[in-house]
């Protein structure tokens, strides 16, 4: 039994040599290779630093030690930019456009702070048609309010209504007047009545030597002319020698004023009525009015206004006081 344990430790032996042998000659052939696989390199020079920044140095120390000077606002049109707010800046047709600055314009004619200080939707085309206070008056019309732009986002702060109303028509009741006779008593027609011819003699008197006014009037009901005098003329004329032209003064009674009638010549004295509405959310017609009628506007009945002169594309309004006189004139164009 010791023998065989013997014999063991022996083999151990002899095969931990043989492992030893081999890595020492596995070493050895190693070194022999060593030589050819390692590559030197020679290290290239460093770059020249250089003269030491000396004045650079002493100018940051300079800067360090010194107080900082206060910060100067930049002026944009006379004006000083926050420091503390950002600068609006819109893109329109690869143009920018500062919001701060009203020039150029974004949305002309209304100006940019009008579209700034009152928010509104300066990014969409048609903000000037926009009511974003829902009074019936655009953005545009409360920026063009006179004397002053409006709230466009107050519903009690508007342009005057009266800015709502407009002419639609103007309706000429033709009064047609012509004297037709120079030998008295005077022929005088006014087809536009119901009788078309009168006779009148200015000079007319009655039994007791007074002026004959029964004589002397003529027009609608009888009364609504006067015949003041009459003067005969005459006007040479190649055609016929000489032409008729004599002249009839008569006053109107209506309309407060004289005027003179010439033989032949046909005169209108029309009487003019107008139509208006008014365009507020909806449209509301108001009855014809007559020059120095009055009207009122439907759901503004407070004020009255009185129709001071017609033309044929616009209409003289005045509103009217507590005691019924006019308040200044407005002119309402035809539209």
């Amino acid at each position: 039994m010791q023998k065989g344990k013997s014999n063991y430790e022996r083999v151990i032996l002899i095969l931990s040599a043989l492992v030893a042998v081999g890595l020492s000659a596995w070493l050895i052939f190693m070194s022999l290779g060593f030589s050819s696989s390692v590559e030197t390199s020679t290290p290239k020079k460093g770059a020249e630093l250089g003269t030491a920044p000396i004045k650079s140095v002493e100018d940051a120390i300079t800067r360090a030690i010194t107080d900082p000077k206060p910060w100067v606002a930049v002026v944009r049109a006379n004006k000083p930019v926050p420091l503390n707010k950002s600068v609006l800046l819109v893109l329109k047709d690869e143009q920018p456009y500062d919001l701060f600055l009203d020039d150029p314009q974004l949305r002309p004619p209304m100006s940019n702070s009008f579209l700034r200080n009152n928010e509104l939707e300066f990014l969409s085309p048609n903000v000037g048609d926009l009511d974003p206070d829902n009074d019936g008056f655009s953005n545009l019309e409360e920026f063009s309010a006179k004397p002053a732009s409006t709230n466009p986002k107050d519903a009690q702060s508007h342009p005057p209504i009266t800015d709502k109303l407009f002419m639609v028509q103007r309706i000429s009741n033709d009064y047609r007047i012509t004297l037709r006779s120079p030998s008295t008593p005077h022929q005088v027609a006014t087809p536009d009545d119901k009788r078309k011819n009168w006779f009148v003699d200015p000079n007319a008197m009655d039994a007791s030597g007074q002026p004959d006014m029964k004589a002397r009037s003529f027009g609608k009901d009888g009364s609504r002319f006067k015949a003041v005098k009459f003067e005969r003329k005459a006007i040479p004329d190649p055609t016929v020698g000489e032409r008729d032209v004599s002249e009839l003064t008569v006053e109107d009674i209506v309309r407060g004023n004289t005027l003179v009638l010439v033989m032949g010549k046909e005169q209108n004295l029309a009487d003019y009525e107008v139509k208006f509405q008014f365009r507020l959310k909806v449209v509301a017609d108001i009855p014809p009015v007559k020059k120095g009628g009055t009207f009122r506007i439907p759901g503004h009945e407070s004020t009255t206004y009185k129709v001071i002169d017609i033309l044929e594309d616009s209409a003289v309004i005045s509103p009217l006081k507590a005691d019924g006189t006019p308040d200044g004139e407005l002119v309402v164009k035809k539209g």
